[in-house]
């Protein structure tokens, strides 16, 4: 019974050491297997503390059990953290090696050095990172790809990695064929994020142009400045754009990420009007910008990216926030279109937001996070496109609703003198290169001084009213009304001769004789008097045809009024 009790005793005591004593060691991965998520959990780390190890100095202090296991897919350090080693084992089971390629997939940090060791020998080395030009790295990659072939039995890799930007380490170790496709998937993503928004960059551009709106201008330079971020941080700059300049490529991703910040809130002071609408909200918006462009500046001076990536990052996400803000109060404002900005910031900012902290290391760091705020970029881009096609709705609307009212008499709805030469001068060529016959009728209301003076200007303002109703009720589609000034109107006859427009004055007298308009306890009776004038040879212009239309109506008057005069001149052509 003693015996039995000493021994589990032993047992638990061995189980403890084993727990807290010796060190957690990770199983090898298979070359056999295609690790399609990152490797993390199969790492284990050290950071350095007091100063650089060596390789020799960094597999000692592993052997020693001061090496941590990883505890999560993708190892995350933070902005600034320590240079730090990370350790796993690779387990070839064959007698023939098998190539293998690992991918380290964050395109910004500075020292990334690889060592492969077998039986404790180094049997290959590679020194990457973006300090190093991009013409150095073994493979043409916009990520930091190491190819390996891996002998039989296990096999170990030590990778150092220094930076002073956030430091992510998404591991990944996959066959050649299987890194391929997942490299073409990636590309082929980015392909339809970047055409995307190059598409509506462009047609913005092009709108600028056409409408020279600074709206459009400022939207289009916020997509190519959100581009310009993207390809920065996700590698494509330095592969495609600038693959030899090192210091830029070190300075990149904090100034874009200024430049893109400022670049949104320079559109959206624009497209909300803050200038109008809130002044002072304005003055706010350009003080952010200026006291953080200064704050960047001044680390960018003293050469500390540490201090220029922390205040970047603080930016972006004080940005975001400011969006929405904006977005809000110009909604309670009752602007419209702000109703599709705020959507479009609630997008971005959740898209930029979980990829800060996903880069930062506060939430998990995977490909959704990661690439978060592309997609919150292609809604906040698809929905502030709907907001300016909006505005240039609204916009066009009013301008042709105020070309309307400046063509309309606001008293009786007809087209007024402006309106009349406009839509007459090409029917007025047309008759003259055609020789058609054309005519002009003028009326005046009989006696319209004495309705005013004796019932007030407000029934004479109804009695024009009920002649203009009356007036629509003849004449026809293709013939064109206007008030003429006053108590006068006129009428536009195409392809009408004397004796149709005649008739037509003729229905038009009589139903305005027949007129009667209700006044107080009264019904009030008026006449009006009309002169016609068909186009001949002595009417170089429509202004000839209005002055003998218009003598025809003189005669009208003189005549005792309500009543038709035909010119003479028209009468004898027709003749």
């Amino acid at each position: 019974m003693i015996l039995t009790c000493f021994r589990r005793l032993v047992q638990l005591i061995g189980m403890l050491v084993m727990l807290f004593g010796a060190p957690a060691v990770a199983a090898p991965l298979s070359v056999f297997a295609d690790h399609g998520a990152a490797i993390g959990r199969a790492t284990e780390i050290f950071p350095e503390t007091d100063g650089r190890l060596t390789l020799a100095e960094a597999a000692a202090a592993y052997r020693a059990g001061r090496f941590a296991p990883g505890d999560s897919p993708v190892l995350n350090f933070g902005i600034g953290a320590k240079p730090v080693w990370i350790r796993f084992a690779v387990d070839n089971p064959t007698s023939l090696p098998v190539p293998k390629r690992l991918s380290i997939e964050t395109a910004w940090l500075d020292q990334v050095d690889v060592y492969f060791q077998r039986n404790g020998q180094t049997v290959a080395t590679a020194l990457l990172g973006d300090v190093k030009p991009y013409a150095q790295r073994p493979l043409a990659s916009r990520f930091f790809v190491v190819p390996q072939n891996f002998d039989p039995g296990v096999s170990e890799v030590f990778i150092r990695v220094e930076t002073p930007d956030p430091m992510v380490v998404p591991l990944y170790l996959l066959s050649p064929d299987a890194l391929r496709v997942r490299q073409t998937q990636q590309e082929l993503s980015y392909g339809v994020v970047y055409g995307f928004l190059l598409a509506l960059m462009a047609y913005n551009a092009i709108l600028y142009f056409s409408l020279r709106s600074s709206r459009y201008l400022r939207y289009a330079i916020y997509l190519a400045m959100f581009i310009a971020m993207n390809v920065a941080y996700t590698g494509h700059g330095f592969a495609w754009l600038w693959p030899d300049s090192v210091r830029w490529q070190q300075w990149s991703n904090p100034l874009l990420m200024l430049a893109f910040g400022v670049s949104g809130l320079l559109f959206a002071i624009r497209f909300l009007d803050l200038r109008v609408y809130f002044p002072r909200v304005r003055r706010v918006v350009l003080g952010f910008c200026a006291v953080f462009g200064s704050l960047l500046g001044a680390a960018v001076l003293l050469g500390n990216q540490k201090a220029a990536l922390l205040v970047a990052f603080s930016f972006a996400l004080l940005f975001s926030g400011l969006m929405l803000v904006l977005g809000v109060i110009s909604v309670r404002a009752g602007q419209k279109p702000a109703k599709y900005f705020l959507l479009a910031a609630f997008a971005a900012m959740v898209g930029a937001v979980l990829t800060a902290l996903s880069t930062w290391g506060f939430i998990p760091h995977n490909s959704w996070t990661f690439r978060a705020v592309e997609v919150g970029m292609l809604i906040d881009a698809t929905l502030l496109a709907l907001a300016l096609a909006y505005q240039m709705r609204v916009g066009q609307e009013d301008r042709l609703r105020a070309e309307r009212l400046a063509q309309l008499d606001p008293l009786t709805g007809l087209n007024n003198r402006r309106a009349f030469y406009d839509k007459t001068s090409p029917l007025w060529a047309h008759a003259i290169r055609h020789g058609h016959a054309t005519s002009v009728m003028l009326l005046d209301i009989d006696l319209f001084k004495q309705t005013n003076d004796v019932h007030g200007h407000a029934f004479g303002d109804e009695v024009l009213k009920v002649v203009a109703d009356a007036l629509r009720r003849f004449v026809r589609h293709e013939d064109v009304l206007a008030r003429w000034g006053g108590e006068e109107f006129i009428v536009f006859l195409p392809d009408s001769s004397t004796e149709a427009a005649g008739a037509l004055a003729e229905r038009l007298r009589i139903a305005i004789a027949g007129l009667r308009i209700p006044h107080a306890m009264d019904v009030i009776a008026v006449t009006a008097s009309f002169g016609v004038a068909q186009k001949g040879e002595q009417h170089a212009t429509l202004d000839a045809l209005i002055a003998s239309a218009d003598a025809c109506l003189y005669q009208s008057k003189q005549q005792g009024r309500n009543r038709v005069t035909v010119s003479l001149s028209a009468l004898a052509a027709a003749g």
